[in-house]
C-alpha cells in the first residue's frame, strides 16, 4: 500500500512551498504592505459610522430638511479604476488629484424627513471631505439662468476650478449645467462636471455636484464586449452545466447507491449552507452600490432575501448529491478518495493530510501571481473594482472568511470529487477526467474584475488542474482543506489591510482552522479502540462490499 507521501514528496514541497512562500510574499504581501505605507493617509479608512454622520451633516446644513434614514455603501468608479489600471495611471492620478477627485468613495444613500426627497452624497474613504453629491430635495426654480449662472461660477471658483474653465459651462435642457475644464485629464479621460442650483427650503443650494472623468469611448466598448462575453461564458459554461452536473449527481446517487450511503456528506453540507447563507445574505451593501443612484426599494432587498433563501435548497442538495455520488463512483471504480469518520486510523490521516495542505496551499499562492504576470505580458491583463465584492460591502465584515470555506466545500465536492469521478468513469482517463470539470470551474469565476474576461479562464484552469492532481493524489479532505486554506488566505489579508482587532483576529482564525479540525479528529480517534490496519494511503483500498 502506497504511503500518503514519501520523505522524498516532503522533502520537495517543503523546499517548494518555500520558494514560491518568499515569491508570494515579495509579489503580493510586501506591495499590499508598501501601498499603505506610503498612502498619503496611511491607508486607514474612517468608520462607515463617522462617515454617516458627516454626510447627514452635509446634507442637513446644505438644505435644511432633516434626514430621517442614512445608508453608507463603498462606492467605486470601475470604468476609470479599470482604465487607469490598464493605462499604468492609478498612481500618477492619485498624486495629481487625490484631494479633489476619487475612484473609490463611500457614497451614502439618503433620505428626507416629511417627504423632502431623497440624496446621495460622496466623501473621501480618508479623510471624509465631501467630494459630490445630487440632493434631490423638495425644491422650487424659481432663480433665474444668470443668477444660477453667477452661483455656479462663485462656487466653482472656490473648488479651485479656474477663470477659463467656467467658459464652457453649459445649461441642459433638463435643467443641470455642465463644464469639461481643460488640462485636467487622466491620460485620455477628460473630466466632465456635472451641476445644478435650485431653490430649497428659500435658499439658493447647490443641490447637484458630479465631477466625473470621462474614458475614452474605445475604451468603454471594449468593456461592455467583454463583459458580455463574461456573462455568456459564465451562464453556459457555468451555471448550465453546474444544473446539468447536480441533475447527473441525482441520476448517479441512485444509480451507485450500492458502492455509497446516503448518511454520507450530510454534516459537510450543513456547513456549506450556513456558510453560504451568511456569504449570500452579508453582501446586500454591495448590491445597493451596484445600482448607483438607483437604490433598491427595502421590498426588493427583502424578496432578494427570501430567494437567496430559497436557491440554498437546490446548491445544497447539490453540494450533498455530489458527495453521494462521487463516492459511489469512486468506489465503484475500486478507489476511496475519501476515507471516513471512525476507519481505524482516521485522526491520523486527517492530521497529515492537513498538513500537507498549508505546504500545497503555499505553493499555489506563489504560483497564481507568476500566472498574471504571465498574462498580463502575453494578453496584455489588467484589473478593476468590482463593488459587489468590496470588503467595505460586507455587513460582518469578520465573517467574511466564510467565503473560503463555502467555496472550498462546494466546488471540491461538484467539481472534483463527483466531477472527476463521473468523467473517469466515461473516458477511463484520469487526466482527461479532469479537463472538463476544471474547465466549468473556471469559467465561474470570468466576470470577476480582470480584463480581458477570459484572464481568469486561462489562470484558474491552471490553478484548478493543480487542484485536480492534489484531489486524485492525496484525496478529498487534502484538496478541500488546501482550497479553504488557499481562499482563507487571500481573504485575510483584505481583512488584516482593513484593520480591527475583530478582523484581523477572524482572518488568523479561519487560516488556522484546518489545524483545529484535524486536532479535533486525532483526539476523537485516538480515543477509540482499533482492531483493524490504520490508514496509511489517500488512495483507500475498497472495502468489502
Amino acid at each position: 500500500m502506497t504511503e500518503i507521501i514519501t520523505r522524498k514528496e516532503w522533502k520537495r514541497y517543503v523546499i517548494a512551498a518555500a520558494v514560491l512562500g518568499i515569491l508570494f510574499v515579495l509579489l503580493e504581501i510586501v506591495p499590499m504592505i508598501l501601498s499603505v505605507s506610503d498612502h498619503k493617509y496611511g491607508g486607514k479608512v474612517i468608520d462607515k459610522g463617522e462617515i454617516e454622520e458627516m454626510a447627514v451633516r452635509f446634507a442637513e446644513s446644505e438644505t435644511g430638511y432633516a434626514v430621517r434614514e442614512a445608508r453608507t455603501v463603498h462606492q467605486s468608479d470601475k470604468l476609470l479604476s479599470g482604465y487607469l489600471s490598464k493605462e499604468k495611471l492609478t498612481q500618477k492620478f492619485e498624486d495629481d488629484y487625490g484631494n479633489r477627485f476619487a475612484t473609490d468613495t463611500f457614497q451614502v444613500n439618503l433620505k428626507f424627513a416629511d417627504r423632502k426627497g431623497s440624496g446621495f452624497v460622496y466623501l473621501n474613504m480618508y479623510t471624509g471631505d465631501v467630494l459630490a453629491w445630487n440632493l434631490n430635495a423638495a425644491a422650487s426654480d424659481s432663480l433665474s439662468e444668470e443668477e444660477k449662472r453667477e452661483q455656479l461660477q462663485s462656487f466653482l471658483l472656490g473648488k479651485q476650478y479656474k477663470d477659463a474653465d467656467l467658459e464652457s459651462l453649459t445649461e441642459y435642457e433638463n435643467g443641470e449645467w455642465g463644464m469639461t475644464p481643460e488640462g485636467i485629464k487622466a491620460g485620455e479621460a477628460d473630466l466632465n462636471v456635472t451641476l445644478q442650483v435650485q431653490s430649497v427650503n428659500g435658499k439658493s443650494v447647490i443641490t447637484m455636484y458630479k465631477p466625473v472623468f470621462d474614458v475614452p469611448e474605445d475604451y468603454k466598448s471594449y468593456v461592455k464586449g467583454q463583459d458580455r462575453l463574461a456573462g455568456w461564458l459564465t451562464g453556459i459554461g457555468y451555471l448550465l452545466m453546474s444544473v446539468i452536473l447536480g441533475i447527473l449527481a441525482i441520476v448517479y446517487s441512485i444509480l451507485y447507491r450500492k458502492f455509497t450511503s446516503f448518511k454520507y456528506g450530510w454534516l459537510l453540507t450543513v456547513v456549506f449552507t450556513i456558510a453560504y447563507l451568511i456569504m449570500n445574505l452579508s453582501v446586500f451593501d454591495g448590491m445597493i452600490a451596484a445600482q448607483g443612484e438607483s437604490p433598491l426599494d427595502d421590498g426588493v432587498l427583502v424578496f432578494t432575501a427570501v430567494i437567496t433563501v430559497l436557491l440554498t435548497v437546490p446548491m445544497a442538495a447539490s453540494v450533498y448529491l455530489s458527495i453521494v455520488a462521487g463516492d459511489g463512483l469512486w468506489k465503484e471504480q475500486g478507489r476511496q478518495v475519501w476515507p471516513r469518520l471512525g476507519q481505524p486510523g482516521y485522526g491520523d490521516y486527517v492530521w497529515r493530510s492537513m498538513g500537507l495542505s498549508y505546504l500545497l496551499a503555499v505553493i499555489l499562492l506563489g504560483i497564481q501571481p507568476l500566472i498574471f504576470r504571465a498574462l498580463e505580458l502575453i494578453i496584455g491583463t489588467w484589473g478593476t473594482s468590482d463593488v459587489t465584492m468590496s470588503p467595505y460591502n460586507f455587513s460582518v465584515l469578520w465573517l467574511m472568511p466564510v467565503l473560503a470555506w463555502a467555496a472550498a466545500i462546494s466546488e471540491e465536492a461538484v467539481f472534483r470529487f463527483f466531477g472527476i469521478g463521473l468523467f473517469r468513469k466515461w473516458f477511463r482517463h484520469t487526466f482527461a477526467a479532469a479537463i472538463l470539470p476544471t474547465l466549468f470551474w473556471s469559467l465561474g469565476h470570468v466576470m470577476y474584475p480582470f480584463y480581458p474576461s477570459t484572464t481568469r479562464l486561462f489562470e484558474l484552469m491552471v490553478i484548478g488542474l493543480l487542484f485536480s492532481f492534489i484531489f486524485v493524489r492525496y484525496g478529498f479532505i487534502t484538496a478541500m482543506f488546501t482550497h479553504a486554506i488557499f481562499n482563507s488566505i487571500a481573504v485575510g489579508s483584505s481583512l488584516i489591510m482593513v484593520g480591527g482587532a475583530p478582523n484581523i483576529v477572524s482572518a488568523i482564525f479561519f487560516v488556522l482552522l484546518p489545524v483545529l479540525i484535524a486536532y479535533v479528529l486525532r483526539a476523537w480517534d485516538r480515543k477509540k479502540k482499533r482492531t483493524n490496519p490504520p490508514i496509511t494511503s489517500t488512495v483507500y483500498p475498497l472495502e468489502p462490499q
